[in-house]
């Protein structure tokens, strides 16, 4: 049995660590993407993320450049003629991606099964009892 004690332990000590260590990946890959929570100073150094001030000023530049890139871009589409026609085959962009398509049909297949995989359960064991 004191072995057996011993095993247990080591197993729950192992599990315990690996669930801490999840969890400290989970808010770091978490603060690394929509930054440190309110009022929590970020642990990680060198994260890439900017000040308050330097966010301002880089995000003023970026939508200058965006806004230059945009002009650059109609100037390109009228002297190309581009009249706004997709190529063959495009699907419009009010129109969604096949792949949204497929999830929506393939969720609404699953939902069905699952609804008539219950009713079966219940009425097996509606038949069973009554």
């Amino acid at each position: 049995m004191k072995g057996n004690a011993w095993k247990w332990l080591a197993i729950g000590g192992a599990l315990a660590i690996v669930v801490l260590f999840g969890i400290e990946m989970t808010s770091s890959g978490i603060e690394r993407i929509y930054g440190p929570i309110e009022g929590e100073a970020s642990y990680g150094t060198g994260t890439g993320l900017a000040s308050q001030e330097e966010r301002g000023s880089y995000e003023s530049e970026t939508d200058k450049r965006i806004a230059q890139l945009e002009k650059e871009l109609e100037e390109i589409r009228r002297a190309y003629g581009y009249n706004g026609e997709r190529l063959p085959g495009m699907p419009n962009e009010d129109e969604a991606p096949a792949v949204n398509k497929l999830a929506d049909s393939t969720s609404g297949m699953l939902q069905s099964a699952s609804s008539k995989g219950i009713r079966f359960v219940v009425d097996l064991f509606d038949g069973l009892i009554h």
